[in-house]
C-alpha cells in the first residue's frame, strides 16, 4: 500500500494533466509542483521521493519518465539524469524517449528558476 507521501507525489505527476491547459502544455506545472514538493520535505521524505523520481525516470510511461528527468535536472541530480539517458538508449524507441528527456530538461530550466 502506498504511503501518504507517495500518493501525494503520484497526484503531482497526474494533475494537472499534461496538455490540458495552456499553462501546462509540456508538464510545466507538474515539474514546478514536484520540485516545490521536494524542496519542502524532510530528509526521509526527500529520500523516498528521490527513489520514486529515479524509478520513474527509467519507466516505459513516457510522461512519467520525462517529467522525472525534468525534476531530477532541476534538482541538480546529474548522475541520475545520465543514468536515465543511458537507460533510454537501450529502449526500442530511444530517439523519441531522449527527445522527451530533452524537453523535460528545457522545461525545468525555464520554469524552475529560483
Amino acid at each position: 500500500m502506498p504511503s501518504f507521501l507517495e500518493e501525494e507525489i503520484l497526484h503531482l505527476y497526474e494533475e494537472p494533466a499534461i496538455g490540458a491547459s495552456y499553462t501546462n502544455s509540456y508538464g510545466e506545472e507538474n515539474i514546478q509542483n514536484l520540485v516545490g514538493k521536494y524542496r519542502g520535505l524532510n530528509e526521509q521524505g526527500i529520500q523516498e521521493m528521490m527513489e520514486m523520481l529515479v524509478r520513474f525516470s527509467q519507466s516505459t510511461d513516457l510522461s512519467a519518465c520525462f517529467i522525472s528527468v525534468g525534476v531530477l535536472h532541476a534538482l541538480g541530480k546529474n548522475e541520475d539524469v545520465q543514468k536515465a539517458y543511458q537507460w533510454a538508449e537501450t529502449q526500442e524507441d530511444s530517439a523519441r524517449i531522449i527527445n522527451h528527456f530533452d524537453i523535460g530538461k528545457s522545461v525545468a530550466d525555464y520554469f524552475t528558476l529560483d
